[in-house]
């Protein structure tokens, strides 16, 4: 069922490549509307990010968030404190600077980031959500240039891929005396591609080896994750807010197509080349294992006037597979430390609108689940956010909507032992309209 893989395996094994003569660049071509990020190679590629705006101005901090007008799809137990019918829309604009010794490449792009639909059927009791959000992502268009150990002989690789998953789910949450639950369910779906291309020039010139391999994953399953969450009310309009979140492993269909060719490129123009090795193998059936994760956060805060809390998110990779098979550059025990906090000056003052805006900031650190040449995959960043509300009671803090607006700017990755650096920004955009929509019934 592998064979072509043995193959492959044996080709390059063959050629044992120097890796301390490569030289490594990155490219935006042909596709200059991606984010070309060199990690998305491995594993499922860089994970998706459900958290709002509003979370995301204050570093992430979402697993203990729990407000009555600002939706928090991370922790579906929050559903249970909305006051009201909350809908909400983001886009994404992300510029990516990829490093690697001294070559630097840049991409950029602009995306739709998620949407959610919340529903109080019962205030403080029982709510729903509609939401979607990427699930993971793909898009690596690299070339590496090494010589064979030894000898003066070439070779030229290149490597590609692109794709994505996405995740659309239904959140339920209830809960009472300040305490809830909650769960997202729904369904994983997407397809990724992953090809290489080996050249291999002998120094006379003479013969041209090749070898292509290229392979599609078509992925489908369910997918659920829990939360927890307990808000206690302290004096003063004070609150603390302890929240965790979890999904167990859980596995994913995948039906995959692959083929793999090698041949000779015979040295005069335009000739074609000699295959003399073709394997394909159409509609493979097997799972993809993705690692349990659990989180756990803590707010502390004052009403409407400022929140400051931590975040704590862990998991497991070193139990991904797909087809049964682990892989060597998925595997890390991945972590991701936060804080932050928001803090509105006067949300009742409508005379002076800057001092109704909510100013947030934030910053985090942690690892990625990618481990490359025995070397972890580091990341951190900093952020800064802010609302602009939109009123529809200015006598009190009730809210019609607002435009959220976050900035994250960090890095992930080192230039060291044949590694990429990543510097990227991040900004996102979201548009929340609170409502009493389809919420009548429910007070008659």
């Amino acid at each position: 069922m592998y064979r072509h893989k043995a193959l492959a395996l044996s080709i390059l094994t063959t050629l044992a490549v120097s890796s301390a003569q490569a030289q490594t660049t990155y490219t935006n071509e042909p596709k200059s509307d991606r984010i070309n990020s060199p990690y998305t190679r491995f594993g499922i590629g860089n994970l998706g990010d459900n958290r709002s705006p509003a979370l995301r101005g204050m570093g992430g901090i979402a697993n203990g968030y729990a407000k009555e007008y600002t939706l928090n799809a991370y922790n579906p137990a929050s559903y249970t404190y909305l006051a009201r019918t909350t809908f909400e829309f983001a886009f994404d604009a992300q510029n990516n600077t990829v490093r690697i010794g001294d070559d630097r490449t840049s991409s950029s792009t602009v995306t739709i980031g998620h949407f959610n639909l919340a529903i109080p059927l019962k205030t403080q009791r029982f709510a729903i959500n509609l939401g979607y959000m990427p699930f993971s992502k793909v898009y690596y268009n690299s070339q590496d240039t090494a010589t064979v150990a030894g000898t003066t002989d070439k070779i030229l690789q290149k490597y590609n891929g692109e794709g994505s998953l996405n995740f659309g789910y239904l959140g339920i949450s209830g809960g009472t005396k300040g305490f809830s639950v909650g769960v997202n369910g729904g369904y994983v779906f997407g397809n990724i591609r992953n090809s290489s291309y080996i050249n291999f020039l002998g120094a006379d010139s003479l013969h041209t080896r090749i070898s292509d391999y290229s392979k599609k994953d078509i992925y489908g399953g369910l997918f659920f994750k829990a939360g927890v969450l307990y808000k206690a009310k302290l004096k003063n309009s004070q609150y603390i807010s302890i929240g965790a979140t979890g999904t167990l492993s859980q596995r994913i269909n995948i039906t995959r197509d692959e083929y793999y060719v090698a041949g000779t490129q015979p040295p005069y123009s335009g000739a074609p080349v000699v295959t003399d090795t073709i394997s394909a193998l159409y509609q493979q059936k097997g799972k993809m294992e993705l690692p349990s994760e659990f989180g756990f956060g803590v707010h502390y805060g004052k009403g409407a006037n400022y929140d400051f809390g931590v975040d704590l998110v862990y998991a497991d990779w070193s139990t991904f597979k797909r087809f049964g098979a682990t892989e060597n550059e998925v595997g890390n025990n991945a972590y991701r430390v936060a804080f932050g906090g928001e803090v509105t000056p006067n949300a009742r003052n409508s005379k002076q609108y800057l001092s109704m805006m909510t100013y947030r900031l934030g910053g985090y650190m942690g690892k990625d689940y990618v481990y490359y040449n025995s070397t972890a995959v580091n990341y951190y960043g900093f952020t800064l956010g802010t609302q602009l509300p939109l009123r529809s009671n200015i006598n009190t803090d009730e809210q019609g909507g607002a435009l959220n607006l976050s900035l994250d700017m960090g890095n992930r990755g080192t230039i060291n032992n044949g590694l990429a650096s990543e510097f990227y920004i991040k900004f996102t955009a979201g548009l929340r309209i609170n409502a009493h929509w389809f919420q009548r019934r429910a007070y008659q």
